[in-house]
């Protein structure tokens, strides 16, 4: 894609697709940026049939959907990044809640001498943050850099820098050469087949192969404070307010809910292939938004 020009000089970026839930919680997360942030700027990236569900927010500066090529895709994430407009970005996950007036101060989380700044990862809980197989395979969660995950990608900033727009404009295109290519994991046997679907993998893969001098920084109090969630227990929390709650969306019953709309119809759903339901799950999401 053609840089986008940096006319703004911070903001945040949230992408709602695939599934009504994802934007209807989009629509919560605005409002509550509304009220503790309320001369923000916002980039969404949505399906254009939702677009007009975004344009009363006075906070919202633009809207990017299939009319710019947007993917049907569980990563459409990781497309929409390099559309940022702001010279500082901070990506928030749609089913996301902003709860305090400090997150006015969220810039403050990257300074200039750095790239990127990302929550490190709580290993309790969450997804395995095991990068080799024979870790995978052993159910091993650590917080080893040299064997493990350590940033979350639900909450992160970066600046308009080469070495962070390197990473941006790589997730995607890393993605679906890898994550989505069954050969590239025969072709790779130490790594853990279970992070296939993980787009962090994909991210830990650019930072260590492709832009290995990247500089992060580690945000202060983590997850307790700027991506809260429920699982958290009190030790990790640490004393802290939290900032932005995350609400994980039950994606079983989601998908639950589209099969339910699909058997409904005349079609074999049980005759059909897992890429196939996934389509039509996407398809569904779309006509009952």
């Amino acid at each position: 894609m053609t840089p986008v020009n940096k006319i703004y000089d911070k903001g945040f970026i949230i992408v709602a697709t695939l599934h009504p839930w994802y934007k209807n919680n989009a629509l919560i997360l605005l409002d509550s940026l509304d009220e503790y942030y309320p001369d923000c700027k916002v980039l969404i990236v949505t399906h254009k049939t939702w677009a007009d569900e975004f344009k009363d927010y006075d906070q919202v500066v633009d809207i990017i959907t299939e009319d710019q090529g947007m993917p049907h895709s569980t990563r459409t994430k990781l497309w929409g990044l390099p559309y940022s407009p702001f010279k500082k970005t901070c990506y928030l996950d749609a089913d996301m809640e902003v709860v305090d007036p400090e997150i006015q101060d969220v810039w403050k989380l990257l300074d200039d001498e750095h790239d990127m700044a990302f929550c490190k990862i709580t290993t309790r809980v969450g997804a395995s943050t095991a990068i080799y197989a024979e870790d995978g395979d052993a159910g091993i969660r650590d917080d080893n850099p040299e064997r493990n995950f350590i940033w979350h990608g639900g909450f992160f900033l970066w600046n308009n820098t080469e070495l962070a727009n390197n990473v941006i404009n790589s997730w995607w295109p890393r993605y679906k050469e890898i994550n989505c290519s069954i050969e590239w994991w025969q072709n790779h046997p130490e790594y853990w087949i279970g992070n296939k679907s993980w787009d962090q993998f994909t991210l830990w893969y650019i930072m260590k192969f492709d832009s290995p001098g990247i500089k992060i920084s580690p945000v202060e109090f983590g997850q307790a404070k700027w991506n809260w969630n429920m699982y958290l227990n009190a030790e990790e929390e640490a004393g802290c307010t939290p900032v932005i709650k995350h609400h994980p969306l039950d994606r079983q019953s989601m998908h639950k809910a589209l099969d339910a709309d699909y058997k409904d119809t005349e079609d074999k759903w049980e005759e059909l292939t897992q890429e196939e339901r996934e389509d039509l799950r996407r398809k569904i999401a779309n006509e009952n938004a």
